[in-house]
């Protein structure tokens, strides 16, 4: 038996995504360089991360960069320098037959006049709320009406969620789910909105070398990241992380990115958190990449909520970036899949068919290249299980000098800018204690 290795660091960082990356590099230029990251993968960016295979570059989904701070614009385009382009957001919702610009709530006059008439019908019957919601569904109700909620919030966020949105708490949607005021969402029954809505109105992607630019840029000034390093257990009182089967590690400090209950499954003891953390749930998604051999019109992305097709959205990955297709003939999907589905021929059948009937492809489209990808806790459940445990934990693992942080680290709904500057606040937390 091989002896165990032993090491002293001041700041252990697990997982070497953006958040953990993000947070080794704020460090370094703050001049601490006693840390190390752990990345149990045999290279650095975890889910924003860019995968090459037969000439095909794709990420794991939509992994768009959504800039609306002084401080995020900054870091990024000080790491991509002139490998960073903007882009104006072209989605849409296909569902009943129809294609509608998204945000759904801003673009009623793409409706049909039956559907139309009675989203305005619904909506101008709505009374002011007395009291806040208790749940995502009474949200949706309150903000928009039973006829948007019915045409597209529930059948879209059911297939996505995979549950009743009753169940959903709606203290995640603020910044996600546009709700403009009622004068707004009435005008647009009549004419076009003047701009586009919604955080991700405008976005910005790597020109060469897809989302996982990024991560690579960071990881040009990051000293000390140890690849092919599972941890295999954490010892709190000890202040130790075990790596593999012969490797400890000490520290006076944890930064934890991987995801919240995988990070206290692996704690020694702690029965009351590992039993708070079972309460945690997330909704895993299957990406399916598909190649054909037509450059098609340009597009963003397209939402689908009907329950006809597999898929909850699609993407176009070659429209965000150069070199992403071997031709500039060609185009490359990414479709989402809500769960962890059987990765079958007939499930791919059923998506192809799907993007037919949606007008994505055509019959003579020729598939030139497939891959599937998964993410296990793609999307976190908002609960009231969730809203009473993550304080909870967060607060017990701080007492222990393990600050967890990005949207799986903190269990939380964001996005990559949030994590870039969590990571960059955390370091100056880090680096003010004693």
């Amino acid at each position: 038996m091989a002896a165990t290795k032993t090491l002293h660091v001041r700041t252990l960082i697990l997982g070497g995504g953006i958040t953990g990356l993000g947070t080794a590099y704020a460090l370094e230029q703050l001049g601490d360089q006693d840390y190390l990251v752990l990345e149990a993968q045999d290279h650095v960016g975890g889910l924003c991360a860019t995968t090459c295979q037969n000439g095909y570059q794709f990420d794991f989904g939509g992994h768009l960069l959504h800039l609306h701070t002084c401080e995020g614009k900054k870091l990024v385009k000080k790491l991509l320098t002139n490998n960073l382009k903007p882009h104006t957001r072209q989605a849409f919702i296909y569902t009943n037959g129809m294609q509608v610009p998204y945000p759904f709530q801003q673009n009623l006059w793409a409706l049909h006049s039956e559907l139309r008439n009675l989203c305005v019908e619904e909506l101008q019957r709505l009374e002011s709320a007395t009291s806040a919601p208790h749940n995502f569904e009474q949200w949706c109700l309150q903000s928009f009406g039973h006829g948007m909620y019915e045409a597209f919030f529930r059948p879209y966020n059911e297939k996505l969620w995979g549950r009743p949105l009753a169940e959903l708490t709606c203290d995640w949607c603020g910044p996600f789910v546009p709700a403009p005021l009622r004068k707004a969402i009435l005008q647009s029954a009549s004419k076009k909105p003047t701009k586009p809505t919604g955080y991700n109105a405008t976005f910005y992607y790597p020109k060469q070398g897809g989302i996982g630019a990024l991560t690579q840029a960071l990881a040009k000034h990051v000293s000390h990241v140890q690849l092919n390093a599972p941890v295999t257990q954490i010892d709190l009182t000890k202040k130790t992380v075990k790596v593999g089967q012969n490797q400890l590690v000490y520290f006076e400090r944890l930064v934890n990115t991987i995801a919240l209950p995988d990070f206290i499954h692996l704690l020694v003891g702690n029965a009351t958190l590992k039993k708070a953390a079972s309460l945690l749930e997330a909704q895993p998604v299957t990406v399916y990449h598909l190649a054909i051999a037509r450059a098609v019109r340009h597009f963003s992305w397209i939402y689908c909520p009907d329950p006809a097709q597999p898929f909850y959205r699609v993407g176009l990955q070659s429209g965000f970036a150069d070199g992403t297709t071997p031709s500039q003939h060609e185009s490359l999907f990414y479709v989402e899949l809500p769960g962890l589905v059987p990765q079958t021929p007939a499930l791919e059948q059923r998506i192809w068919q799907g993007l037919h009937q949606k007008g994505i492809v055509l019959p003579d489209d020729v598939k030139l290249f497939s891959a599937w990808q998964t993410i296990p806790h793609a999307y976190v459940i908002f609960n009231k299980q969730r809203a009473k445990t993550v304080p909870f934990l967060l607060q017990a693992l701080e007492k222990h000098q393990v600050f967890c942080a990005g949207r799986y680290g903190r269990w939380e709904y964001s996005f990559m800018e949030r994590s870039l500057v969590e990571a960059q606040e955390l370091a100056q937390k880090l680096a003010k204690l004693v």
